[in-house]
């Protein structure tokens, strides 16, 4: 029994040491303090979580490399895809490809879904799994020709300046211009606010994150109100700049649903949206728009009027047809290319063509879209009327340059539209196989080559938001800046 009783002793005084440092009854010497059972869990806890994440990041970034080398691709399929650059030289595309109108109506919203993206099927035509033409002729080609025909392309452009506007399908570009900054390295210019450029105002170099006089960047591409001449002092030479827009009414009913029109216009009828907006007199929505501090309604008071013209820098409030002409020629200096989110695809073959990329390069999965589409209105004609004429800036930027859009359509190679249709085929693979529904040579040849430059997978990538992207690159910036980032692991 006293056994028992000095072993309890003991073990309380052994705890009270372990908490507290030293015992009550024992002052010989100092004993110092220990870390707490708590906190130790919590950082036991937290080192598990951490090794878990990295080994989840190992093997997720691993699978497509690892399925790849179980194929043997290589002998096959670069030599169609090195094929494919041959054949744009001595062998034009089908004419029934070639040949495909542009439409003739402008605002026409009822032939695309709200997505903006087109869904016609693929002609059926040379190899179904890739997408590619083929021919015989081809065959007799040695690999190592091929590859030297391949070769001789102008050098791909790394230096863009993307104009991301409000609700046009921007985030999906923007997605694409992120993957190909982070795959090649590219220096990037960061917003210091959050992942805009202090929107609503004018861009300014003090709204970059951890910016130097004289850096220069390769790449811009996050929420920025446009200031050409400051945005070029801070850009490497021979920058692109280029900018997407969206049929006007289809642009109004999206931003009036995301920005939460309902709540900061007073909206409180049993109306649908647009409806009891547009009930609102055009002079008393000007003095309350104009009177609402910009920075406040998540933009709401910035984009409720002219949204693309704000966004590109011009005055929404001057309509005047002097005025309008003189925009629609600023943008026609200023910009190399102005894509349509109504033609997703096509718009990224004109950019692979501008910057000579690669098709690969602008593969995409649709971001930022809406999963839920309110009735805006009972009356889509007469709304439509209204959304146009009171965004007349907007209506004429959209008018113009979707004609401009289709000249440039009618002076691309003559493979552009077989590389519309290979991109819509590619985009399919590639959402099966990032869903582990189907993997075809082509969404493994895309996955293995932005594994082997970007050291990451490409479905996690492809997916990723515009703002972890950017917490992402600044983090980067982070790790560079120290000198101890891995290179491996860019």
């Amino acid at each position: 029994m006293p056994y028992h009783h000095s072993t309890h002793k003991s073990s309380e005084r052994e705890k009270h040491i372990f908490f507290c440092g030293v015992h009550p009854l024992t002052k010989k010497r100092k004993i110092p303090r220990q870390m707490s059972l708590r906190t130790a869990k919590i950082f036991f806890f937290l080192m598990i979580i951490f090794v878990i994440w990295n080994v989840y990041q190992l093997v997720h970034c691993k699978f497509e490399e690892v399925i790849w080398l179980k194929r043997d691709t290589n002998s096959n399929l670069h030599k169609i895809l090195f094929i494919r650059q041959l054949e744009r030289v001595n062998h034009p595309t089908n004419a029934t490809l070639i040949n495909q109108a542009a439409p003739t109506n402008a605002f026409s919203t009822t032939d695309y879904a709200e997505t903006g993206l087109s869904t016609a099927d693929l002609p059926t035509i040379g190899d179904q799994t890739l997408g590619l033409p083929t021919n015989g002729n081809t065959k007799s080609k040695s690999l190592s020709s091929i590859k030297n025909d391949a070769v001789l392309q102008k050098k791909p452009g790394t230096n863009v300046l993307f104009l991301k506007t409000h609700k046009t399908g921007s985030s999906t570009v923007t997605n694409i211009l992120q993957r190909y900054a982070k795959s090649n390295k590219l220096n990037v210019a960061l917003p210091q606010c959050d992942h805009r450029f202090c929107y609503p105002n004018k861009f300014d170099e003090k709204y970059i994150y951890q910016h130097k006089s004289g850096d220069k960047y390769n790449m811009l591409f996050n929420h920025a109100v446009f200031d050409k001449e400051k945005m070029l002092n801070i850009m490497a030479p021979n920058t692109k700049i280029i900018t997407i827009i969206r049929e006007p009414y289809s642009q109004f009913d999206s931003a009036a649903q995301y920005l939460n029109f309902k709540k900061y216009f007073n909206l409180k009828s049993h109306l649908p949206l647009l409806d009891e907006f547009f009930q609102i007199s055009e002079d008393f929505l000007k003095k309350f728009i104009q009177s609402a501090d910009p920075t406040d309604g998540e933009g709401a008071f910035s984009l409720a009027k002219n949204p693309n013209a704000f966004d590109l820098g011009f005055d929404v409030w001057n309509e005047s047809p002097e005025y309008i002409e003189s925009v629609l020629k600023a943008i026609s200096k200023g910009f190399d290319l102005v894509m349509i989110t109504e033609y997703m695809e096509e718009s990224l073959v004109l950019l692979k063509n501008e910057l000579n990329w690669n098709l690969e390069d602008v593969v995409f999965f649709s971001l930022n879209t809406r999963e839920a589409k309110d009735k805006n209105t009972n009356d889509i004609k007469s709304v439509e009327t209204k959304v146009l004429n009171w965004n007349k800036i907007d209506a004429a930027i959209y008018k113009h340059f979707n004609m401009t859009f289709w000249k440039k359509i009618e002076d691309s190679p003559s493979e552009f539209f077989s590389d519309v249709n290979t991109l819509k085929q590619w985009n399919r693979d590639l959402v099966n196989h990032c869903s582990r529904f189907e993997t075809t040579e082509a969404s493994l040849f895309i996955t293995k080559n932005y594994y082997e430059k970007a050291r990451s997978s490409l479905c996690t990538d492809i997916k990723r938001e515009d703002s972890s992207f950017t917490v992402w690159f600044k983090w980067v910036f982070q790790y560079k800046k120290r000198g101890n980032f891995p290179q491996s692991f860019f």
